[in-house]
């Protein structure tokens, strides 16, 4: 057992308040009852799948005695999906109740919340239905991508959050839309409006109840795990999501209005593309994530009082536009930003917060201690003397007389003079952002050395365009694996572009924060992970233990008598003295780490296959009792087959391209997070790329294959499986992408072309569909997005770390193979 309680009361409580919130929708017509039932007994199916999935498991566990790590947990899910299973079984035998007591139902009328009745009649006129389009998806995706930067901050920065966050937003989206599509009362055009207006708002409120969850609900420091961060994204998004998709699925059905089936998904992507540009090349460089969602409030105020009159009287409307302006001219005065971020934190001070293109920076003080976090991950802190002294003299210390350092991070905490201590010729100091250097000298003054060299770049990029710089000392002070940013300085292509820049004798240097008197099984496996990987490049490696365990490696042999090494260099220091070091029990301690190492699988970490970032995962939810990330992928794969099988050929194209697509995107944002640095940069960006080639796609596919057939919809399936391919053969060129520009080039490439052929499979399934359904756009709309969603979840925390990124290519282009030949025989059924 766990020791973890079964949550039966939290459990319970959850569904019978989400099912009392659903009655109450269908009771006020904004969701027919046969929806209402079949969203529940779909869910019932799933609980059920869970239930016996996880119970089948332990069986083949405990009958054929097999070693299953996190066991205690499944059995943990076990129980839990079965309180689920049970409780919604009840509720499913109260609906047919009379049918077990020999009772018929006599025909009824309508029945209470059901609705029957044609689609709405026009709501706007031609320019006012394009603009309401236009407008939903620029509020969409600036809501988006702002929420998001807010998610990775609050949820220290992990890849992790990136996927669950826009899956959730796709699923809710999605459920919204069908919600919409299905809806068939009249509402007018002034309460649509409203809507669209309360969009504008929700989000203020999303953020400021974010703050709240964080400083309430989780205690400092703690990561939470992937059960946490999905709850709060749920709980916290489900409003504006839901609102988003119903206000699409319902405007989209209006007959008449608009030239082309497709247009409303083409004008939303459009607003959506349009919303991304101004974000990405404006807002992220100007504006604070709360500057930005206020000025998202006042736009959307603006826009809906101009576009659409509403609120019908002038002067409300002047007083919505007046409230918005005050709130951004409040927010643009540093005092305010820092009152209400300083919620965050408990007992500590806001110095400065800044968010940059590369993360929330926020500078805390408390006691006298003043500590940097970038995306809520501490950075900097002054009073660390101990970790500078060790960072810098335990390899220093190795080398004769080092004449030239090359710092990677740290340089305001005391490595900068710790390095000067041996008066080297130069000292450079690459900060991953800029901006870390810039606002820290404020807060940590320090006298710095006069040939001191500030690289405003990470220390991977300096060293790809260094050119022949060679460098004594190379010390990286980056942080633990826990995301694809940071573990880009753990894997064997940048331990082998350090060793090009050392000198002749030249010592590299590395930690880790895994290390003590005691190491767990997970603590090892990283440890392994990572030695194995120095060992690839350099023939010297030796552990270090102390506050965090050093990885120092060389070409020439490397001692441990420090107490013998300080002698021969006369620098003054506090803890690293022969007082402080005792050699044998360094040497008995490093020791000990190295034959735990020597018992684990020679595992490599590369760029491409982060085998230390998702270990670090794996350890840090063992550490917290929990091994969700296994369990949710296992989950979230059976929901895609059940889901691809349920579909029909076209919707199931539709299905499978929105899969397909996102998830090209997803792994193309942790491939460039991997070569190039920040999702709180990179997702942004790559988000609007793919956005723009919706666009493209929906516009262009009709100029290209004229007529919409069956055999259309096959070659798209068919691109993207060739695409699948091509980005499986070019990043297997990895020397692409060690200059830059051209390999970023060439992602965003891929993600453009993969957003093409989505959008235009969407046109496409829009005609071919709109012979069955009076109401397609809503309906694929909400295949695209379940797709998708699955398409952003499954690679983050299945795919990738069970086959890494090339066979996920491979992965991708078969299902489009076998979309194919399913379309093939649909085809000539129709003949």
């Amino acid at each position: 057992m766990t020791g973890e309680a079964y949550h039966l009361i939290s459990i319970g409580t959850l569904i019978l308040f989400f099912y009392a919130l659903s009655l109450l929708v269908v009771h006020f017509g904004l969701l027919p009852r046969k929806q209402n039932r079949r969203f529940w007994n779909f869910l019932l199916l799933s609980f059920f799948i869970s239930t016996a999935s996880l119970g089948l498991l332990l069986v083949v566990k405990v009958n054929y005695k097999l070693e299953i790590p996190w066991v205690e947990e499944a059995l943990q899910w076990h129980v839990d999906f079965g309180i689920g299973f049970s409780i919604l079984a009840l509720l499913h035998l109260l609906w047919h109740l009379k049918y077990y007591l020999g009772r018929q139902d006599q025909p009824s009328q309508i029945t209470s919340g059901s609705v029957t009745g044609p689609a709405p009649a026009k709501l706007y006129t031609p320019f006012q239905e394009r603009a309401f389009f236009l407008l939903l998806g620029f509020i969409s995706i600036l809501a988006q991508l702002v929420l998001l930067r807010e998610f990775i901050k609050s949820f220290l920065g992990n890849e992790l959050v990136i996927g669950i966050f826009l899956a959730i937003w796709m699923v809710l989206t999605a459920l919204g839309a069908q919600v919409g599509n299905s809806y068939q009362r009249y509402l007018g055009p002034r309460l649509l409006s409203g809507i669209l207006l309360l969009l504008g708002l929700l989000p203020l409120l999303i953020y400021l109840l974010l703050i709240l969850v964080n400083r309430y609900f989780f205690l400092p420091g703690y990561q939470a795990g992937v059960l946490d961060i999905s709850i709060s994204i749920f709980l916290l998004t489900s409003l504006f999501t839901g609102f988003s998709g119903f206000l699409f699925g319902y405007v989209a059905k209006t007959p008449g209005s608009l030239n082309s089936r497709s247009s409303s998904y083409r004008l939303d992507a459009l607003g959506s593309l349009a919303g991304g540009i101004f974000f990405s090349l404006g807002l992220v460089h100007l504006l604070s994530n709360l500057q930005s969602i206020i000025f998202l409030f006042l736009c959307t105020c603006m826009f809906v009082g101009w576009l659409f009159k509403y609120p019908h009287r002038t002067s409300l409307r002047w007083i919505l536009f007046l409230l918005g302006a005050l709130l951004f001219a409040a927010s643009l005065a540093p005092p305010v930003l820092n009152r209400v971020e300083g919620i965050r934190f408990r007992q500590e001070k806001i110095l400065q917060i800044k968010d940059t293109p590369h993360g929330n920076l926020t500078f805390t003080s408390r006691n006298m201690q003043v500590t940097g976090y970038l995306d809520g991950n501490p950075v900097l802190s002054t009073a660390d003397v101990t970790r500078a002294e060790e960072a810098v003299h335990f390899p220093a210390l190795q080398h004769q007389h080092p004449a030239s350092f090359l710092l990677i991070g740290g340089g305001l905490t005391g490595h900068i003079n710790e390095a000067a201590k041996y008066l080297p010729e130069s000292i450079d100091y690459c900060e991953a952002d800029p901006w870390i250097y810039r606002l820290g000298q404020r807060y940590f003054p320090e006298d710095l050395y006069t040939k001191l060299r500030f690289i405003p770049k990470d220390g991977r990029s300096w060293l790809m365009h260094s050119g022949k710089r060679k460098y004594d000392m190379v010390i990286s002070t980056a942080a633990d694996p826990l995301t694809l940013g940071w573990n880009r300085y753990f894997t064997l292509e940048f331990y082998e572009l350090v060793k090009e820049h050392l000198a002749p004798g030249g010592i590299f240097s590395m930690q880790l924060s895994t290390g003590g008197n005691y190491v767990n099984n997970e603590g090892s496996r990283l440890l392994a992970i990572n030695y194995y990987t120095l060992k690839q490049v350099f023939p010297c490696v030796t552990i270090v233990p102390g506050s965090s365990t050093f990885f120092i490696a060389s070409e020439a042999p490397l001692s441990f008598d420090y107490p013998a090494l300080l002698e021969q260099h006369e620098i003054a220091t506090v803890y690293v003295n022969s007082d402080y070091l005792d050699a044998t029990r360094m040497l008995f301690d490093s020791e000990q780490l190295s034959d735990r190492i020597q018992t684990e699988k020679a595992t490599i970490n590369q760029d491409l296959r982060p085998r230390l970032f998702f270990a670090s995962l794996s350890g840090l939810e063992s550490r917290m009792g929990k091994h969700s990330l296994g369990i949710t992928g296992i989950l979230a794969s059976l929901l895609w087959l059940v889901l691809w099988f349920y579909y029909r050929p076209v919707k199931s194209a539709m299905y499978i391209s929105g899969f397909t697509g996102a998830g090209i995107q997803m792994v193309l944002i942790m491939v460039m997070q991997s070569f190039y640095g920040f999702a709180y940069l990179v997702a942004p960006m790559m988000i609007t790329i793919f956005m723009g080639g919706i666009v493209l796609g929906t516009f262009q596919w009709i100029r290209i294959w004229k007529e919409p057939e069956i055999s259309v919809l096959i070659w798209l399936s068919g691109l993207l499986a060739l695409l699948s391919i091509m980005g499986f053969l070019l990043l297997k060129a990895e020397g692409l992408f060690h200059s830059g520009l051209p390999g970023q080039v060439i992602l965003g490439s891929l993600n453009l072309i993969s957003g093409i052929l989505v959008g235009a499979v969407f046109a496409l399934a829009v005609y071919l569909n709109g012979n069955s359904s009076p109401h397609h756009p809503g309906i694929l709309y909400s295949a695209d997005l379940s797709g998708a969603a699955l398409g952003t979840l499954l690679p983050v925390v299945f795919l990738l770390p069970l086959i890494g990124v090339w066979n996920t290519f491979i992965l991708f282009s078969g299902i489009n193979v076998i979309t194919m030949i399913r379309l093939v025989g649909y085809g000539k059924t129709k003949q």
